[in-house]
């Protein structure tokens, strides 16, 4: 793998892994347009475990604050709100990544339903921005729905961040609520994804270290960590249009190519 190779998917995995933009339908696409090879699946657990190094570090503060909580305060009640809160979150993806598995099916190979998943839920984000905003603290019964909506960002295209963002707002939370419990979210379903990925190469004996990916894991840490305080430091300052336009243009890119080509 070329050194420019690899800093170019290092900073697609950083840049789009927490904007609703869909990290893993540019991770396709990126090889598909260049014609380059894939780069495998050991390079994409070391990407992933950069991101998760970079929003564990973004959340340091609340997340200090949750574990100090639950292991030295007597009123515990807040850190196990949380943990609740993210595992009711979180087991709607588990369930369905379980199924996708056992069913073996491979959206990777579609461009076509990433162009539509693309488009699709691009408006359909941009549509949850319009509702206002009435809710401040996340409670359980939204926790779920949003897990629910979350389970759908296995397919390619519709970005996990941007599900969880477009349920956040279609149940009335600020664009910053939303972007931070996706944040939150993420941690679970990155560390989930990211021993399930382990398991699966350590049987088939395909992890392998090399130099590269070490560089890699770094490269994403750093491009993801200076993508979220950007992301989260002017979300309530613009709208979501920016990131809708860029969807609609992209996936419309993707079906001329596909059916005109």
């Amino acid at each position: 793998m070329s050194l420019t190779f690899l800093i170019i998917l290092s900073l697609i995995q950083g840049v789009t892994e927490f904007l609703p933009i869909s990290s893993s339908a540019h991770l396709i696409l990126f090889p598909y347009f260049t014609e380059n090879y894939y780069q495998g699946r050991s390079f994409d657990v070391c990407l992933h475990f950069g991101c998760l190094l970079a929003v564990l570090y973004y959340l340091k503060n609340d997340l200090k604050r949750y574990i100090k909580n639950f292991l030295f305060e007597k009123n515990k009640k807040e850190s196990f709100y949380f943990i609740k809160l993210m595992i009711i979150g979180t087991l709607p993806v588990i369930f369905s990544g379980v199924f996708i598995t056992l069913i073996d099916i491979d959206f990777s190979k579609s461009i076509e339903l990433i162009g539509w998943t693309t488009i699709i839920f691009g408006l359909v984000l941009g549509l949850s921005d319009l509702k206002e905003v009435t809710k401040n603290e996340f409670n359980f019964k939204d926790a779920f729905l949003i897990g629910i909506f979350q389970s759908l960002a296995i397919i390619p295209g519709v970005s996990r961040s941007g599900i969880v963002i477009t349920a956040g707002r279609i149940l009335n939370y600020s664009r910053f609520s939303s972007s931070k419990f996706s944040l939150f979210l993420s941690i679970p379903v990155i560390v989930s994804a990211l021993i399930f990925e382990l398991f699966k190469l350590n049987a088939t004996n395909e992890f392998i270290i090399f130099q590269e990916y070490i560089i890699g894991t770094i490269l994403s840490f750093l491009f993801a960590f200076i993508t979220i305080k950007l992301f989260m430091h002017f979300i309530e300052k613009i709208s979501l249009k920016i990131f809708v336009i860029y969807r609609v243009l992209l996936g419309i890119f993707i079906l001329v190519i596909v059916y005109f080509n």
